[in-house]
């Protein structure tokens, strides 16, 4: 299948690419990837073809993964929420963000870790508005 190249597929892909890297660096093992784009998952895995906008983070991903176990896997964008809280945290920021504990996230994205924690669902709703004549 033919994959059209998009921002959000190369920012995913680096993204992936560099969380790979720290882990290596760090001597990390045993990690999952878990990712609500089912075409990165066809990418990385090799099912489609791999975008040449993408090759070099995607060959860069083969290689970590033939240095240590990496798994990735696709889930609902429902449970894209943390990751979605520290998109939007970083949008605007041009500096680097490094949290080595739940005490240095903010708030809102602490509560997010302990819902997912809890195991308590989350569900996305959208409120509509209707204007009455």
């Amino acid at each position: 299948m033919k994959i059209i190249d998009s921002t959000t597929l190369v920012a995913e892909v680096k993204a992936i690419s560099e969380g790979l890297q720290y882990c290596l660096e760090n001597h990390y093992s045993n990690i999952i990837i878990e990712t609500d784009s089912l075409k990165m998952v066809n990418i990385i895995d090799g099912v489609w073809k791999i975008p040449w906008s993408v090759s070099i983070e995607v060959g860069s991903i083969h290689r970590i993964r033939d240095l240590i176990s990496v798994r990735v896997q696709h889930f609902l964008r429902e449970g894209n929420t943390l990751a979605d809280f520290f998109a939007n945290l970083i949008f605007n920021f041009a500096g680097t963000y490094e949290f080595k504990s739940n005490q240095d996230v903010p708030s809102e994205g602490r509560k997010i870790i302990m819902m997912d924690k809890g195991n308590t669902p989350y569900i996305r709703t959208k409120q509509i508005n209707s204007s009455t004549q």
